[in-house]
């Protein structure tokens, strides 16, 4: 059944389906293209009579996952909303989705199960990597996609209640370069008041990861030498001529995260650690956490041909990688090498960052929760453990999306064992969005209590205490 809901643009028509209200590819911004490629997004003009929205728009331009070709398409800022039939008013969630900053799609998740728990969904789409991130004054406007992320969630403040959405019950979620977004939107001025809750999970190097105007400007200058152009030519490029220069600087690059927003006093005033430390995010409650073997997706994606995501650690030099893989292997010295590599990667690049993020926010007064995805695919050894975007088929309760079936390629666990991990932390998911609460006492320095989730989940203080002692010499 088709259904019509009014926004500040214009009517849109969704459809109903299954017990919920879905509305694909509803304008929050105007495309960003032509003149207004690497320029500030602006909101949609008004048009006349009821938009059809009931396909998906567009994704950002991007690498295919294959490593050969490219995906999407410049006119990529859109929404989709998943919604209960109910009128309301309910607790919204937005959802920044994952991908290095580079690739991804809000369309790779489907939020039924949340709309059908009375939870109102918005996936954001978003400009990526270079149409993304560029820095450069007089040519690109810069922090386009926090401007892009900024704008959606100025668009969920004026439109949610349309949908039957609480524009002051929004929880702001992601993972992965969603993750650390959401962390760096807790520190940006403008984004302030436009959420109360905020969930990081995986979030690389989040508080962290971000350039400085000098090495931004390093980093647009290798895009220029790639390209063999001068800025001026930027505009009227196709698009595809900048993905592949895009493509060969992140192979040069050494990182997982080549290209990354930028502390340029204005949208983003400091670097986000530094800012919630100060209080910048003291009214938001913060759940955050990572998998337990973040790294095996990234040791797996090296042994392939092709890696659009980039090599590397994101918060390690080499030096720092071997020092931090020989102190593994001492508390851990019944681990085969490369898994004690891999933990002392994960920590590196998500664990502590996480823990960091915790602890930032308790000390400015803040509240915190904490926890860890020990869940294990397979036995140590034997193909995937707990590894990075292992989360989102089961707090999205949708473990049959085919975006994730490659996790469960090397082993197949019992469908029932899968169905009972999805609805504990799809459980505690919902009651986080709804009450602000999900379900464990707050993260302190003083106990560090964190939710393992496994098959027999649990609160555990200070979980393996001995490796996070580690990083303190590191």
């Amino acid at each position: 059944m088709e259904i019509v809901a009014e926004t500040t643009a214009g009517a849109v028509r969704g459809r109903e389906r299954e017990g919920i209200r879905v509305f694909f590819g509803v304008p929050y911004a105007e495309p960003p293209v032509g003149e207004l490629r690497f320029r500030a997004p602006r909101r949609p003009a008004r048009w006349a009579g009821v938009r059809d929205t009931l396909r998906f728009a567009a994704r950002a331009p991007q690498p295919a996952i294959t490593g050969k070709g490219f995906l999407g398409d410049e006119d990529c800022l859109y929404v989709n909303v998943y919604a209960p039939t109910s009128p309301g008013p309910h607790p919204v969630l937005v959802w920044i989705h994952g991908g290095g900053g580079v690739m991804g799609s809000p369309h790779q998740f489907d939020a039924s199960a949340f709309a059908r728990r009375g939870v109102v969904v918005v996936t954001v789409g978003y400009r990526l990597g270079v149409l993304g991130m560029l820095r450069l004054p007089g040519i690109a406007d810069g922090n386009l996609s926090l401007r892009d992320q900024v704008t959606a969630l100025e668009w969920v403040r004026d439109n949610v209640a349309a949908f039957g959405g609480d524009p002051g019950r929004v929880t702001l979620a992601g993972q992965s370069n969603g993750g650390r977004t959401v962390g760096t939107l807790l520190a940006v001025p403008a984004a302030r008041g436009l959420f109360r809750r905020a969930i990081v999970q995986s979030g690389t190097g989040v508080g962290a990861v971000v350039h400085t105007p000098a090495e931004a400007d390093r980093v647009a200058g290798a895009v220029l030498a790639e390209l063999g152009v001068g800025p001026e030519r930027l505009a009227t490029l196709p698009a595809t001529r900048i993905l592949e220069a895009q493509q060969r600087v992140s192979a040069a690059s050494g990182t997982l995260v080549t290209y990354r927003v930028v502390v340029d006093g204005e949208v983003l005033p400091e670097r986000p650690g530094e800012a919630i430390a100060a209080g910048a995010a003291r009214d938001v409650g913060i759940l955050t956490g990572t998998t337990a073997d973040e790294y095996d997706l990234f040791a797996w994606l090296a042994t392939g041909s092709a890696n659009p995501l980039g090599t590397g650690s994101t918060m390690l030099d080499a030096d720092a990688i071997e020092k931090a893989t020989a102190a593994y292997r001492e508390v851990l010295p019944d681990w085969p090498g490369d898994q004690v590599r891999n933990r002392a990667l994960t920590a590196g690049d998500w664990w502590l960052p996480a823990i960091r993020l915790a602890e930032a926010q308790h000390g400015a007064g803040g509240a915190a929760w904490m926890y860890r995805l020990d869940w294990r695919i397979a036995p140590r050894g034997k193909g995937f453990g707990a590894p990075h975007g292992l989360d989102l088929p089961l707090v999205f309760d949708d473990i049959g999306n085919v975006n994730w079936r490659f996790l469960f390629a090397s082993a197949k666990p019992p469908r029932e064992r899968v169905r009972a991990i999805a609805a504990t932390m799809f459980d505690a998911w919902v009651r986080f969005v709804t009450t602000g609460d999900p379900g464990w006492a707050r993260y302190t320095p003083a106990d560090r209590v964190t939710m393992l989730f496994d098959d027999e989940s649990a609160p555990v203080g200070d979980p393996d205490r001995d490796q996070r002692l580690l990083w303190d010499s590191l």
